[in-house]
């Protein structure tokens, strides 16, 4: 498992384009602010406090909403970098 605490400008993304994670699991879990995951068919908002559990390699994007910063933990299962060597 990875957890991953990310600090979020106001109106980042994760990228115009969708992608995907080699994970079998993402969670994202919005601490503050407001997150917007866009997928194939759906877009997905979330405010503080909301979880989203999807496949990590169903393709994907995000974007901050709302002109404020966001705070999101995310963990990815399993962990698609150890951090070794």
């Amino acid at each position: 498992m990875q957890l991953l605490r990310s600090e979020l400008a106001a109106d980042a993304h994760g990228g115009r384009e969708l992608y995907t994670i080699n994970g079998d699991v993402e969670v994202l879990h919005l601490v503050s602010g407001r997150v917007a995951v866009r997928f194939a068919d759906r877009t997905v908002s979330l405010s503080p406090g909301d979880a989203l559990t999807f496949p990590g390699r169903e393709p994907h994007t995000w974007e901050v909403e709302g002109g404020s910063p966001a705070v999101v933990l995310w963990v990815i299962v399993p962990a698609p970098w150890s951090g070794s060597a």
